[in-house]
C-alpha cells in the first residue's frame, strides 16, 4: 500500500498501530491525504469484531478513512468512513 501511495506521487509517512489491549490496526499511512488506516484480513468476509481495531482508530485519531483488505469480490461498505476493498483491485 505504501508503494501504491508513493507511485501517485503522495508524500507519506507509514507505521503500525497496537494498543496495550491488543487493538491494532496493520498499517496508519499519513501525508497530504490525511490519516489513513488500513488493515489486512486473509478472509473473504468480516464481522464486527474484525472492524473494532480499525472502527476504534478512526474514531479516536481522527483518521480520514479506514480500509479494510480481504478476499471478497466486491467492495463494502460497513460504515460511513469503512470501507472493504477486495485485494485483487489493487
Amino acid at each position: 500500500m505504501a508503494a501504491i501511495f508513493a507511485g501517485f506521487g503522495a508524500a507519506h509517512e507509514y507505521s503500525y498501530y497496537r494498543t496495550n489491549g491488543g487493538a491494532e490496526v496493520d498499517l496508519v499511512l499519513e501525508g497530504d491525504f490525511g490519516r489513513v488506516a488500513i488493515e489486512i484480513k486473509h478472509a473473504s468476509s468480516v464481522n464486527a469484531r474484525d472492524l473494532r481495531g480499525l472502527r476504534d482508530f478512526v474514531s479516536e485519531h481522527k483518521a480520514r478513512l479506514g480500509l479494510v483488505i480481504t478476499n471478497d469480490s466486491a467492495t463494502r461498505q460497513y460504515e460511513e468512513n469503512l470501507l472493504g476493498l477486495p485485494f485483487n483491485w489493487l
